[in-house]
């Protein structure tokens, strides 16, 4: 079985969340558990290269490590998928997010995962209740790619909130710090 990876600029975005996010402290603590080799990796990534997926897992144990509270560390999670949807939307899905509506924008959720990651699980989207400006989708597969559904919660919100839509409900089964990667996550968005 191929070694799950990840695009370069996934990783640098978590980096650059550290970075601004934590005193020089924290940031040791969070990179200590990495090889040297990884950390000097870290300091020259290109944005369209695979890297490891565990370049992206050991970062955000450490980023739950800090605080190692079911609550303060998920919303920890979450300020990382913020930080990364902000940076994207610097980027390209800024002008993408102009055009989406947010059926499409759910709809091309598992294509844009899959763009940008391998071996890392699949996403499942129900839009059933898209009408009702309601979403279900489910995270399946990503087992060892621990507290990633949650930041990929924290990416929606920001997405949504970039779309203009407002009093946004979400919802997760399935993670906490006891089960980081469980076999299936499911969510619920809606909003108003």
């Amino acid at each position: 079985m191929e070694e799950p990876v990840v695009r370069g600029y996934i990783v640098q975005q978590m980096v650059d969340f550290i970075q601004k996010y934590y005193d020089e402290e924290t940031r040791k603590q969070i990179y200590a558990p990495m090889s040297s080799d990884t950390r000097a990796q870290l300091a020259a990534l290109e944005s369209a290269v695979w890297y490891p997926r565990d370049h992206v897992v050991t970062l955000l144990r450490g980023i739950v490590a800090v605080k190692n509270d079911e609550v303060e560390s998920y919303n920890d999670l979450l300020e990382v998928g913020r930080f990364v949807a902000v940076e994207a939307t610097n980027t390209f899905l800024k002008l993408l997010l102009r055009m989406l509506t947010p059926a499409l924008f759910f709809k091309k959720q598992p294509s844009f995962w899959a763009r940008d990651t391998r071996g890392c699980g699949r996403y499942e989207v129900d839009l059933s209740r898209i009408d009702a400006n309601e979403v279900r989708m489910k995270l399946i597969g990503a087992q060892g790619y621990d507290h990633v559904c949650i930041t990929g919660l924290g990416f929606l919100e920001s997405a949504l909130t970039s779309m203009g839509k407002k009093g946004l409900r979400i919802k997760q089964s399935g993670w906490s710090l006891a089960t980081p990667s469980p076999p299936e996550v499911n969510f619920e968005i809606a909003w108003n």
